[in-house]
């Protein structure tokens, strides 16, 4: 009998997880009668809601941002600069040093040297002038500490605005397929008390004079190159995802054949950043600007802005969930967050949807992140935005029960025991054999916003319309909707 029963739950939350975006008389009645007298019931419940300024994030990722912008939504200025190390392979060679003496008159010199960034998308008016500056790194970042968005790299001595920089002028325009652009590093370069043609040489010479240093990461990055700080200087309009930072030397090299005839031939080499060195980012919002749209709007909307904008606290009513179904089987509880469109939704410089957010734990945000965790569909969630479907226009958490069932257990432990965060995120999946897995899960950098459908345990709260535009936005309040069964007393 405890085997049936047991089977009899899974069969329920199986069918239960399908239809509980309806109500569930016709369930009930179908399946009680058949099997052990088993009751199901259903409720929904409002939830509340409201927007916490995010102030930095762990900057963990792969990617830069490099340019300033304007959300034309809420006004807010986002700034974007990144530190980049590079990465050597140990079987790292300049080729035939000798040659390349014989074509600098005994000099081993690059022809030129400038650093490669390249970005894969982009956002704003790819034609507003921009500027940067790079700046060569003081001393390198430690890979054993977490840094945050909000770090201050000169401030920390990191790097200093007396250090060795180079500036370039760039747009965004570029129509390839390839789309980057060069800082130059060809003026004069000094190093303990040396002077070098310019930085590509300065790294020759060092390779010529100590090749052990380019034989790991650590030992260049401490010996040779401790990275580039790279800050956006002039210029708003636009910003660029950076994908990749690379260190490209070219040198030119003569060969004598014979008395009368010497080939030549042009060559180079390059570093890349890498997975296995740091790249940060750092990001500036407007915050006291963030801080009015947090407070201002608390009654008409929340928000998901990124990089390291603001999140959506959720408060769930746990207690009342609960209360009168505590030997019950929780089998089911979703919950949809609608989204508000923007006042002007075909302007192209909008900032982007947030395509993934995630829910967690409002005390467990910071270590979810610190630890690499995944999400687990326990105490933790992620939601796609759907733009067409059921519920259209919004996130959706199909089946949040066992949060739930774990809140209760802890409930009254501390003053969050109830919240969730909801937080734009970046998934990361790999591909093992047919199988498409999660393996990592970040802070969303790009940059990104919408407007939520604020929640209220307000039962007279109309949000059938925005009162901006008039148009119909959600055909009720933010509501968690559970459905329950027990097994009736004989």
């Amino acid at each position: 009998m405890k085997i049936l029963r047991l089977l009899t739950v899974l069969v329920i939350a199986a069918l239960t997880f399908a239809a509980c975006d309806d109500t569930t008389e016709g369930i009930g009645g179908s399946i009680t009668n058949k099997i052990d007298n088993i009751n199901i019931s259903n409720s929904a419940f409002n939830v509340t809601t409201k927007s916490i300024v995010a102030d930095s994030v762990l900057s963990r990722n792969n990617t830069g941002l490099i340019g300033k912008m304007k959300d034309p939504e809420t006004g807010n200025y986002v700034k974007g600069d990144y530190m980049t190390q590079l990465s050597v392979l140990p079987t790292f060679s300049v080729d035939t040093l000798d040659y390349i003496k014989q074509a600098n008159k005994g000099s081993i010199e690059a022809d030129s040297c400038y650093l490669l960034v390249s970005y894969n998308a982009s956002y704003g008016d790819t034609i507003a002038p921009m500027k940067v500056t790079a700046y060569e790194m003081t001393k390198p970042m430690a890979e054993d500490q977490e840094y945050y968005s909000n770090y201050d790299a000169f401030e920390k001595g990191w790097v200093n605005e007396n250090n060795q920089h180079w500036s370039s002028n760039y747009n965004l325009s570029n129509t390839s397929d390839v789309k980057n652009f060069k800082i130059y590093l060809n003026k004069k370069y000094k190093k303990d008390g040396k002077t070098y043609k310019n930085y590509g040489s300065y790294i020759m010479q060092t390779y010529a004079e100590h090749p052990e240093y380019f034989k790991t990461n650590f030992k260049f990055l401490h010996n040779v190159c401790p990275g580039f700080y790279i800050k956006n200087v002039g210029g708003t309009g636009n910003m660029a995802k950076i994908w990749n930072t690379e260190l490209i030397f070219y040198w030119t090299r003569h060969k004598t054949i014979n008395k009368d005839s010497t080939a030549v031939s042009i060559g180079y080499n390059r570093f890349d950043g890498t997975e296995e060195v740091l790249q940060l980012n750092k990001i500036e919002n407007d915050t006291e600007n963030l801080k009015k749209l947090a407070s201002k709007d608390q009654e008409k909307c929340t928000y998901l802005k990124s990089p390291a904008g603001i999140f959506t606290e959720v408060t769930l009513p746990i207690k009342d969930i609960m209360k009168g179904h505590e030997k019950d089987t929780l089998n089911t509880a979703t919950i949809s967050f609608p989204r508000l469109n923007n006042d002007n939704e075909d302007n192209p410089y909008n900032f982007a949807t947030p395509s993934t957010i995630l829910m967690v734990q409002k005390d467990s945000l910071q270590s979810f992140f610190e630890k690499s965790k995944l999400a687990d569909s326990r105490t933790s969630y992620t939601a796609s935005y759907s733009s067409t479907g059921t519920y259209k226009n919004a996130y959706t958490f199909q089946n949040i029960a066992n949060l739930v069932s774990a809140m209760y257990k802890n409930k009254g432990k501390g003053e969050n025991w109830n919240k969730v965060v909801l937080v734009p995120v970046n998934v990361i999946t790999t591909t093992q054999g047919y199988t498409t897995v999660i393996s990592k899960i970040n802070h969303d950098m790009s940059l990104a916003s919408t407007r939520l459908i604020v929640g209220t345990d307000d039962p007279d709260k109309d949000y059938t319309t925005d009162e901006k535009t008039g148009k119909k936005v959600a055909s009720g309040p933010i509501r968690i909707k559970v459905i329950y069964s027990k097994f009736k007393e004989e």
